[in-house]
This record gives structure tokens, C-alpha cells and sequence, in this order.
């Protein structure tokens, strides 16, 4: 006897990775991809030289974040923090420099030209947003650190659900006088973020396959605000004949269902042990029949 209780829902999951205080959507409709900036904060900690000297034969460093939409999306705005680092007798000049965002679509596309990136490249005289003039904080080393922010809506390339993709930051000295920017880790653990160029101690990929080379493992203090082109796949549930059977868009094979016993603050959700099977442009579940009460979700 099919005892039908079992019961699907969907947590919609963004990938943002603000703080619980930060805001995860906007009512324009514009969405935070991930955030790595904590405003304020003083102990940023280990920070990656994000300068390059201008021409074709300057030295030169990049910063990279990984990024994973929840959906295919547009980038809307690219948010970084820097801390500069010149001699005893300058002064910071934000007009000594000027800012490029790109994105790559691989960490090969990365590899092959981190000068650049292949999907899209965005320069910028100054920034578009935040405040050269006043320090978001001073770092417990004693040095400012600003928040940097560039719009990015000039042709902005279309990033595809579930696919990967790198963004990107340089900073170009008009002249080598100018000192050079670093972008600081935050607190947020995960895998390292990157970092390319003839500046970089063992080559960048020493810093992919450390797994966490800093502190704070490597996650840059960066932002991006995305909006998002569609829906979050949804979670359907049906009968099948005497088994129950959980469907989504195979486009989303960047989630993974769970389930929990009941709901509220303390639920323990976990994963589905049992392997779907895609068919038909769906991602398809079946279970045997239970009596007990489940709950199931999609995460990113």
C-alpha cells in the first residue's frame, strides 16, 4: 500500500555569499552573484598585488573569483576592495591608474590570457562607483583600504547557468611611481580564488591547487551584482505508478537535492543518496514508497 506523504519543496538558493546581513536581491531586479566585501571590516588579512605597469612588457598581476550562476544572468556591477602600498614619501593618486574587469569563461581561458578576459573586457579611467577620496576602513596593519565599484552594462556578455566562469580585476599604473594595489582575502571560506601574472611567487597555479593558501583560504573581497535572465529551476513531484518520482531542468546540474524529516531552524538537511538519471531535458529521481513525511530541496 503507497502511502502518498512524501512532500517536495524548493529553497531557492542564489549562491550569494554575503553575510546574513547583506541583502541577497534588490527590488530592481538585480540579484548579488557573490559577495566576499564585509564593510567596515578591519582584519582583512593576506592581500594578492592586483597591479599592472602599462605596456606590452610590464610587469602585471590579475585577481580572479570564481563565479557559478544560479541562472543564466547578465552582469550588472563589480564591487573590490584595495589596499595600497607605495613608499614613505608618495600619496595615494587614484588618477595614476586605471581599472579593468574582465571575465573568463574557464580557469584555461585564465591561464591561455590573464590579461584579458575572453568573454568580456571592461576599462575603466576611474571607478564608477564607491569612494576613492574616503577609506571604507583601515586595516589593523594600519593601511586604508577603499571599496572600488565599476558598472559593467556596456554589452554585458550572457553568463549560462551552472557553467563556471571567472571575473577578474587588474589595476594599470600610468607610471611605475604610482605603488600598487592589492586586493585583501575576506573572511569567507572556500576554495581559493586566483591569481595570474610575472608578479606572482611560484606561478598562479600554485595558488589554484593549494586548496586555500591564505587564512581565509583564498576568497578575493569582491562582489558581483547580476541580473538574472530566468527562474530558478523548479523542484516537481508526482506519482509513478507505486513509486515517487522528483524532477528538474537538467540545465541545473549545478543543484543537488536533499531531504529532511521536518522543517524549521534546527531541520537537518541532508543529501539523496540515490543517483538521478536525466532524460528528456529533465534531471529524474524515483524513491520507493515510505510512509514517513519527507521534505526535499534543490541547493546550489
Amino acid at each position: 500500500m503507497f502511502e502518498f506523504r512524501q512532500i517536495a519543496s524548493l529553497v531557492a538558493a542564489v549562491g550569494c555569499l554575503a553575510p546574513p546581513s547583506a541583502p541577497a536581491q534588490s527590488t530592481s531586479g538585480v540579484v548579488t552573484g557573490f559577495c566576499r566585501i564585509v564593510r567596515g571590516w578591519t582584519n582583512y588579512s593576506t592581500a594578492f598585488n592586483a597591479t599592472h605597469d602599462l605596456g606590452a612588457e610590464g610587469d602585471f598581476a590579475t585577481v580572479a573569483s570564481f563565479y557559478t550562476p544560479a541562472t543564466d544572468a547578465l552582469p550588472v556591477e563589480y564591487g573590490v576592495i584595495v589596499v595600497w602600498l607605495g613608499s614613505d614619501n608618495q600619496r595615494l593618486d587614484f588618477a595614476g591608474f586605471e581599472f579593468c574587469v574582465s571575465i573568463w569563461s574557464s580557469v584555461d581561458a585564465f591561464r591561455l590570457d590573464p590579461r584579458q578576459g575572453d568573454l568580456a573586457t571592461y576599462t575603466f579611467a576611474a571607478p564608477t562607483g564607491g569612494s576613492p577620496q574616503q577609506p571604507d576602513t583601515t586595516t589593523r596593519g594600519g593601511r586604508p583600504a577603499y571599496e572600488l565599484r565599476f558598472h559593467l552594462t556596456n554589452a554585458p556578455p550572457t553568463l549560462t547557468q551552472c557553467q563556471t566562469c571567472l571575473v577578474g580585476f587588474a589595476a594599470r599604473a600610468r607610471v611605475q611611481q604610482e605603488g600598487e594595489l592589492f586586493v585583501p582575502t575576506g573572511p569567507q571560506e572556500g576554495p581559493s580564488d586566483v591569481q595570474a601574472g610575472s608578479l606572482v611567487p611560484f606561478g598562479f597555479d600554485y595558488l589554484i591547487n593549494a586548496g586555500g593558501l591564505t587564512i581565509y583560504s583564498g576568497q578575493l573581497a569582491t562582489e558581483l551584482l547580476v541580473q538574472p535572465l530566468g527562474a530558478l529551476p523548479s523542484l516537481s513531484v508526482r506519482r509513478e505508478a507505486d513509486a515517487l518520482q522528483l524532477s528538474w531542468p537538467a540545465g541545473g546540474g549545478c543543484y543537488a537535492l536533499e531531504a529532511t524529516d521536518a522543517l524549521g531552524p534546527a531541520a537537518a538537511w541532508v543529501p539523496v543518496p540515490e543517483i538521478p538519471q536525466e532524460t528528456n531535458g529533465l534531471i529524474v529521481l524515483t524513491l520507493s514508497p515510505t510512509t514517513a513525511v519527507r521534505f526535499f530541496r534543490l541547493v546550489k
